[in-house]
């Protein structure tokens, strides 16, 4: 194989002048880096015909390349195989048509760069939940964040996209009317069908000017544990709430405690009511208040954090159960006395209102789990590589008490966007019949599973 400097020659000469190459010096950090490429060189286009053209350099050379705008997803199955990765960060602009209510960017856009834009619009647009995640990479594996109770998934809003198949063609204005099959597969699977460069999504008013509430809840009394999750299991949400928790270890006491996040688009003295039946059960520590849609991830900014090795798992629940979590809890509690180097360490639950996302039919997308009541993942969290043993071995044994005491055994379901490495096909897209046509559609995209990476689905 070529070396950087003849490749990089080559490959300069084909693109765009604002296109900027680096070799190894120049690899972004990943969010996970237990499973981050070490490519020969770094390549960030200048526009999309320059993804085009780079894939057509690598695939010419022999070279596997690699996609990323946020660097968040942990699951790069092939990492060690990857030559090229194609930072998207340059094609990060974003565009709202505030009459025709969309907003257009490009694939390095982040989830915060795009509520920015559209905030200052005054309105609003299914996103994660994280600032510093690729937009469109939250979105193509489904989209779940807040606003999901009213507008529905990410995938739901997709109107249109551009993207760049494993030939190196670029295909502009991708929609359910130009190709009903590709349109079905990339809604939850877009990542193993090529690069997606653009997307136009729909974007709404907001409401309540925009201001939501929102805070942080900590339970330090280990004995609240079940009292907790048997509250959150009970409470019924509607459009306007969602919530997160978690078992973490906040500063600046660095102690394992309960963490919840609640958040309801309404006035405060509402959302006391609402979630009254949390307030009641008397959190050591209690910061509330509220928020302009463009401040309501500041909190995950720390999670969001690059670098470390986080071997995540996760799975989609029916319910969590009291008993199991207390389980899971002193699990937690003794992986961490055990590992003082992963004091970072979480275990995280999402649950958000399903009538919106339920009202679209699960046939009419790859996105399989719809009818998922919690969104889990574990993420052991530390530097030293030594603990991947013992971080795994944690993980798997969080995993298997959520399949056994919190879902059906028989049926594995996970999100897309949460998977460990290793999670079947069947628990990201269903049955066996949605498999074969996904499996169909990448034969006519991507024959050689080139875009095997992240959803290793061969044709």
């Amino acid at each position: 194989m070529a070396d950087f400097n003849t490749l990089s020659t080559e490959l300069k000469a084909q693109l765009s002048a604002e296109t900027k190459i680096m070799g190894k010096d120049g690899t972004i950090l990943r969010w996970d880096e237990s499973c981050a490429p070490s490519p020969i060189m770094t390549v960030t286009p200048g526009s999309e015909a320059d993804v085009a053209e780079i894939v057509k350099y690598c695939r010419n050379k022999g070279l596997k390349c690699f996609a990323q705008s946020g660097g968040h997803s942990w699951r790069v199955k092939h990492y060690r195989e990857i030559d090229v990765v194609i930072n998207l960060r340059g094609l990060n602009s974003v565009t709202v048509d505030t009459k025709a209510q969309t907003a257009t960017m490009g694939g390095g856009t982040l989830v915060g760069e795009l509520i920015d834009a559209v905030s200052e619009k005054k309105l609003e647009a299914a996103t994660g939940v994280c600032n510093s995640v690729g937009a469109l990479g939250s979105l193509l594996n489904g989209g779940v964040g807040r606003y999901m109770g009213k507008y529905g998934l990410g995938i739901d809003n997709l109107l249109s996209i551009n993207c760049v198949d494993a030939s190196g063609t670029l295909h502009r204005n991708v929609t359910k009317e130009t190709d009903e099959d590709l349109w079905w597969a990339i809604l939850g699977a877009g990542a193993s069908l090529g690069i997606v460069t653009q997307a136009t999504i729909k974007v709404y008013p907001e409401s309540n000017g925009g201001m939501s509430w929102t805070g942080v809840l900590l339970y330090g009394d280990s004995s609240k544990v079940e009292t907790v999750v048997q509250t959150i299991s009970e409470m019924e949400m509607d459009e306007n709430m969602c919530v997160h928790f978690l078992f973490a270890c906040p500063p600046p006491t660095l102690a394992p405690v309960v963490m919840v996040v609640p958040w309801y688009y309404g006035p405060e003295d509402e959302a006391e009511k609402v979630w009254k039946p949390l307030l009641d059960i008397g959190p050591t520590f209690k910061q509330t208040g509220m928020a302009p849609a463009n401040k309501l991830n500041e909190g995950n900014d720390a999670f969001g954090e690059k670098g470390g090795r986080k071997p995540g798992v996760g799975l989609g629940l029916e319910k969590i159960d009291p008993v199991a979590y207390k389980q899971i809890w002193n699990m937690y509690v003794n992986f961490i006395k055990e590992n003082p180097d992963a004091g970072r360490s979480i275990v995280l639950a999402e649950c958000y209102p399903k009538a919106k996302m339920e009202s679209i039919s699960r046939e009419s997308t790859a996105f399989a789990n719809r009818d998922m009541n919690y969104m889990v993942i574990c993420v052991p969290w530390y530097e030293d590589e030594k603990l991947d043993i013992r971080a795994n071995s944690f993980s798997q044994s969080v995993r298997e008490i959520w399949a056994q005491k919190c879902g059906h055994p028989d049926r594995i379901r996970c999100y897309t966007a949460f998977a460990g490495i290793n999670e079947p096909i069947g628990s990201l897209f269903g049955e066996q019949e949605r498999i074969e046509k996904l499996r169909y559609i990448k034969k006519q995209w991507d024959p050689e599973n080139y875009w095997g990476a992240l959803m290793d689905v061969p044709a």
